[in-house]
């Protein structure tokens, strides 16, 4: 909505309070309990893609967002696609490093849960061998010359492990297009907008200054509670332990994610 200056009124909704575990607001809002939502009148829509499309349909949004024809259209959702059961998943990295830790009680980065935490980097390291070989391997974004929605999605997903310190610099270093285009979606005037509750307050958790008796909220996509994953190449397959697959990715970056 920044993007394409769409007018709206924005109500953030705290989630390390329990307030999406409220039964009211599941049953006004999104029965799962997760956000973005966007209310428009009397329709209500939920996931973040589904809230673009619509937006973009609706105010008429320049055609690079999700396509000008249909095989530009079946790029981008084929990105979205990718996107959902890979980079999107590999949030587990930051998920049980920040966020469920203090669901559970512990402190950030707690080695109570090492085997979710290993299949969220596995799962993160094997999409940015995907994302560095192939969607950037000759283009500037991900599905052209042009900036679309499927950056925006992508790069938000980096903000969060950018945020909890989740991918150590020597990896960044290992890939080099990931690395350059997430500095060049960072520079867009509204992503720091965007972005900020997410470096504010996880800040805040690295730091003790959000601590798990203050984190209300006791349910969230997990994804994934352990480290054989069912959809990707990596480690499982290969009877290589998490940690050596790790040094091999930091040592030999996209070549081997």
């Amino acid at each position: 909505m920044y993007e394409i200056d769409v007018p709206f009124e924005e109500e953030v909704v705290d989630i390390t309070t329990d307030i999406t575990e409220r039964q009211e607001f599941r049953d006004k809002y999104n029965p799962t309990g997760q956000v973005p939502i966007l209310v428009d009148g009397e329709f209500t829509v939920w996931e973040s893609v589904a809230i673009a499309r619509y937006v973009n349909e609706k105010f008429d949004g320049a055609g690079n967002w999700f396509g000008r024809g249909t095989q530009e259209r079946a790029q981008i959702n084929q990105f979205l696609q990718w996107y959902a059961y890979t980079l999107r998943l590999g949030g587990g990295a930051f998920h049980w490093n920040i966020f469920g830790c203090l669901i559970y009680g512990e402190k950030p980065y707690s080695p109570k849960f090492t085997a979710e935490q290993n299949k969220g980097r596995t799962l993160l390291y094997e999409a940015m061998g995907t994302l560095e070989n192939y969607w950037l391997r000759d283009r500037e974004y991900v599905c052209g010359d042009e900036v679309s929605y499927a950056d925006l999605a992508a790069f938000h997903e980096f903000v969060s492990h950018e945020a909890g310190k989740i991918i150590p610099d020597r990896v960044w270093q290992g890939f080099p297009k990931i690395a350059a285009w997430f500095k060049k979606l960072s520079e867009r005037p509204h992503a720091k907008t965007v972005s900020e509750w997410q470096y504010t307050n996880v800040g805040k958790m690295i730091r003790g200054e959000l601590t798990a008796s203050m984190f209300k909220r006791k349910t969230a996509v997990l994804k994934g509670t352990e480290v054989f994953s069912g959809h990707n190449h990596g480690i499982p397959y290969l009877n290589e332990k998490a940690e050596d697959y790790f040094k091999r990715v930091e040592k030999e970056g996209a070549a081997v994610a």
